[in-house]
């Protein structure tokens, strides 16, 4: 009986665990500002991995100052070179898959939009969804709260009811047993009375 009600709070405590989080991490993805955060982060790092990859970090940028310096002019002219042949080798590398040249495409224009400065009109359209998003994320919350709320209520009336249960059940047999002892009793009192010569 009593293994079974920590049971049931345990129980309760996981799942009111598991929903706060679950709550959180919804309320994190849809907050406008989050969502913007994580692109930047996401664009902030990409470039200072391709920045490092290209300029190289500070100590070997110094080591190979030395050796660059013969190879900038064959590093211009294949430079010039390969810029004025990209748009031949996108075209040969896509020839015949117009999927991979809209998904390069997509991507490049996805590059760009996300590295140029948020426009007016777009800082008005996520003002103007803000409320709408804040409105929503509430509901979720609230919706979240009531099942919280519902399922600790649930989950004391199903530990009261188990309590009383065992309480009605253990009187029972409280009962059964004297009645038990009673009839022994009385059987041996029969049993002894019987057995007495008169």
């Amino acid at each position: 009986m009593g293994q079974e009600a920590e049971a049931l709070k345990a129980d309760i405590q996981e799942r009111r665990e598991s929903m706060t989080g679950t709550i959180d991490a919804i309320e994190n993805k849809v907050v406008p500002s989050r969502i913007i955060e994580r692109r930047r982060a996401a664009v902030s790092g990409w470039v200072g991995g391709v920045k490092e990859r290209v300029m190289g970090s500070a100590q070997s940028a110094g080591d190979q100052a030395s050796t660059t310096a013969g190879k900038v002019s064959d590093g211009v002219s294949h430079a010039a070179d390969a810029v004025s042949n990209a748009p031949q080798q996108v075209s040969r590398a896509t020839a015949g898959s117009p999927l991979i040249a809209g998904a390069v495409a997509f991507g490049v224009g996805a590059l760009v939009a996300v590295l140029l400065p948020e426009t007016e009109p777009e800082q008005r359209a996520v003002a103007s969804v803000q409320p709408q998003l804040a409105a929503a994320t509430d509901a979720v919350k609230e919706a979240g709260q009531h099942a919280l709320e519902t399922a600790k209520s649930s989950a004391q009336d199903a530990a009261q009811e188990l309590k009383s249960s065992a309480a009605d059940h253990a009187h029972e047999v409280t009962d059964d047993a004297k009645d038990a002892a009673a009839q022994v009793k009385e059987t041996a009192q029969q049993g002894d009375t019987a057995s007495v010569p008169r």
